[in-house]
């Protein structure tokens, strides 16, 4: 994009264009980081007998990978969740005094 280019683009142009860069990039991170996985796979699996072999997923998964359908949670579960975190910190704390 040359200097011009920029400077004549509106707004809502130059945003969408920076979030397709992003976009890009992280596409050729993940692409790399698939490569390195299936070619770590394959070393490690060449050396073992068939039983114990490692699945590319076992072996390095990816958060990009993992199942986006999971169900929100519920607001009791959320807030037995903050509740055991909190008491977790007052014990903490406690012990922080008491030492």
């Amino acid at each position: 994009m040359s200097y011009h280019d920029l400077y004549d683009l509106v707004p809502r142009a130059f945003w969408n264009a920076v979030d397709g860069y992003w976009l890009d990039k992280e596409n050729d991170d993940r692409r790399e980081w698939e490569r390195v996985r299936w070619q770590t796979s394959y070393i490690i699996n060449i050396n073992l007998p068939k039983n114990r072999q490692v699945s590319l997923q076992k072996l390095l998964p990816f958060h990009w990978e993992k199942s986006e359908a999971e169900e929100p949670k519920t607001y009791e579960e959320s807030k037995f969740e903050y509740e055991k975190f909190m008491k977790k910190q007052k014990l903490q704390k406690s012990k922080k005094i008491i030492e």
